[in-house]
């Protein structure tokens, strides 16, 4: 199944959870022939937005990267260590957190200016009213699970009715805990669920503070090492595939336009050596996620680096939205336009044909 059709999947799945409404037949129809639109022009470069300021034409452009340590996150780390910001005339400092959310959280206060991070804390960020913007997905992965301890009865997913579930609240690993449960026809209702940052999760399961935990990579594999034979594994793999995105805020996209730009150049460099040479960025990913080669050899075969902007990005995020309202987990009459929290212009500019985005 190809990524777009996965994580379609995926949004159909839980439209039918929240109860989200079928589409037309005639919709359909319409999507379609705009989508062919879309395709017969994304070759075209767009023009930047008209009220950009100009940037210094060869000036070093200083810019903040929130990061997460996370194999999604890859082209990142080895645009960084092997130059190929500099190449783009970007002076890029690094600045590490332990999840997206807080990467982005960075990016809000103003101490980033662009950060890593999965698709539902944006989705959460927009609908709150911050002006965040997509810039590029950088990478989809099936790597998000329910890790519990079997010996407190959890065999099977239908077992953690009752049970205390860590989880980070705010990130996709809450999302993910819910399309479980749903799956397994159970409720929030039906559980307790425990607040912990993600690198605190695996201290909470095997410390029997918590019975479950959902989480993503690498706190998946961490929590399965640290309990040995009493780990059960529910993997959300079916269910739910994350998109690890690139984001700022709309500000940054319309004011540095060209630094926008030179940053997905950058990243698509990185991209490509992952493709042709996996062997050659995987000691540079270990040494970000401080992780031994073979752990992320693993990791990276779990994820699908392809810089894009793609139509069911735009369900996703509206799903989640939807979801997010449906758990009073923000204050918002209704949903936003999620078509403006996408940047279009660098990716056109950079790799048009990635970007199928109906506009």
């Amino acid at each position: 199944m190809s990524d777009a059709n996965r994580m379609t999947a995926t949004a159909a799945f839980w439209r039918l959870a929240v109860g989200g409404r079928m589409v037309g037949r005639m919709r359909r129809l319409a999507a379609c022939v705009a989508l062919a639109a879309a395709l017969a022009g994304c070759d075209r470069a767009a023009a930047p937005p008209a009220d950009a300021p100009a940037e210094a034409p060869g000036a070093r452009q200083a810019v903040v990267l929130a990061v997460t340590p996370y194999a999604g996150a890859a082209p990142a780390f080895v645009a960084h260590a092997r130059g190929y910001f500099e190449r783009q005339g970007l002076a890029v400092t690094v600045q590490p957190h332990g999840s997206g959310k807080e990467a982005l959280d960075a990016v809000l206060d103003g101490r980033a200016d662009v950060a890593t991070v999965a698709e539902l804390p944006v989705a959460l960020a927009v609908v709150k009213g911050h002006p965040v913007t997509i810039l590029a997905t950088l990478s989809t992965q099936s790597d998000h699970a329910i890790v519990a301890r079997t010996d407190r009865g959890i065999w099977s997913a239908d077992a953690l009715r009752g049970k205390r579930i860590g989880v980070s609240a705010g990130t996709s690993g809450d999302f993910v805990l819910d399309v479980l449960l749903v799956r397994e026809r159970l409720s929030r209702a039906d559980v307790q669920v425990v607040d912990r940052k993600p690198r605190e999760l695996a201290d909470a399961l095997a410390s029997g503070e918590v019975d479950a935990i959902a989480t993503w990579e690498p706190y998946v594999a961490d929590a399965r090492r640290r309990l040995g034979n009493r780990a059960s594994v529910f993997p959300s793999e079916g269910v739910y595939d994350s998109s690890f995105n690139l984001a700022s805020l709309r500000g940054f996209v319309l004011q540095r336009g060209e630094t926008a730009r030179r940053l997905l150049a950058a990243l698509m460099q990185a991209e490509e050596l992952l493709k042709r040479d996996r062997a050659a960025c995987e000691p540079i990913v270990a040494q970000a996620l401080r992780k031994p080669p073979e752990e992320i050899r693993e990791l990276l075969a779990r994820s699908r680096f392809s810089m894009s902007l793609e139509q069911h990005l735009l369900v996703v995020l509206e799903d989640e939205g939807r979801w997010a309202m449906k758990q009073r987990m923000v204050d918002a009459g209704r949903a936003p336009n999620f078509l403006d929290a996408v940047y279009l212009d660098g990716l056109v500019a950079v790799k048009p044909r990635a970007v199928t985005i109906i506009h």
